[in-house]
């Protein structure tokens, strides 16, 4: 089971001893701010040997901005995140489509082929690198808005589903239409349902236990504001894996 805790890299060494004691993989959030900070990298590298992606920067950023200086922006900090995940040794890294809050599910659709030809640099950098490129469901009104851009890039970009972001963000709660994209990388957090709350699984409304199961051989990522051994032991739980299994199913395959 290729489990992983989420963190900013601004967190990274308090997180690192955590991440060893658990026996947990990373998921780097690339703050912008400390992107050309060379000795955090460096670090962070050198300390860190299990398993490995990072989300890349999404604050204010879209590359179908009207604005082209935020485009420019845009395509700048996902190209140099993508190098800096490399520098990592990352096997994945996630984005999100940079769709403002709010809009309708026509123009949703209107922006995901001029979407998918916006990513053709990206993807090809992420190809090039080797790092596993996904694309993360984030305020999309319905899943149909993400379809045209996977499939424009099939093989090369993959799903990341975000429970919360679906039953907050979006028009379409229920994850079965969002789980139909086949994810195959899982940012797992609870939230009441109003907030994107990022609570301990089996805390909130989301209901895992009744869909998450045969995803678990999926990387799934833990992005809890809290100590993750409760989701840990809902994992467990939801595994049918005894208490030694499930050190042996985080150990075990590092």
């Amino acid at each position: 089971m290729d489990v992983r805790l989420a963190f900013p890299l601004s967190r990274a060494e308090e997180a690192l001893p955590r991440l060893q004691a658990l026996g947990l993989g990373a998921e780097v959030y690339l703050d912008p701010a400390l992107l050309e900070e060379d000795a955090l990298f460096q670090s962070l590298r050198r300390r860190f040997s299990g398993k490995l992606s990072v989300h890349l920067p999404f604050w204010n950023l879209d590359l179908l901005s009207p604005d082209p200086e935020v485009r420019g922006l845009t395509l700048r900090r996902l190209l140099f995140g993508l190098d800096r995940a490399a520098e990592l040794g990352a096997d994945r890294a996630v984005f999100h489509s940079g769709i403002p809050h709010g809009r309708t599910p026509e123009e949703a659709l209107e922006r995901a082929l001029p979407l998918a030809e916006a990513l053709g640099l990206v993807v090809r950098r992420a190809r090039t690198l080797g790092v596993r490129l996904l694309l993360e469901n984030s305020h999309e009104p319905h899943p149909e808005a993400l379809r045209p851009v996977l499939e424009a890039h099939a093989g090369e970009l993959g799903f990341c589903f975000d429970a919360a972001h679906a039953r907050v963000f979006s028009r379409t709660p229920d994850p079965g239409p969002w789980l139909a994209l086949a994810p195959e990388h899982l940012h797992l957090n609870d939230t009441d349902g109003v907030y994107d709350r990022h609570w301990n699984l089996g805390r909130g409304v989301l209901g895992h236990g009744a869909w998450l199961r045969p995803y678990l051989d999926r990387t799934m990522v833990l992005e809890v504001r809290e100590d993750p051994e409760a989701s840990l032991a809902f994992l467990q739980a939801l595994a049918g894996e005894g208490r030694t299994a499930l050190d042996r199913l985080l150990m075990g395959e590092r």
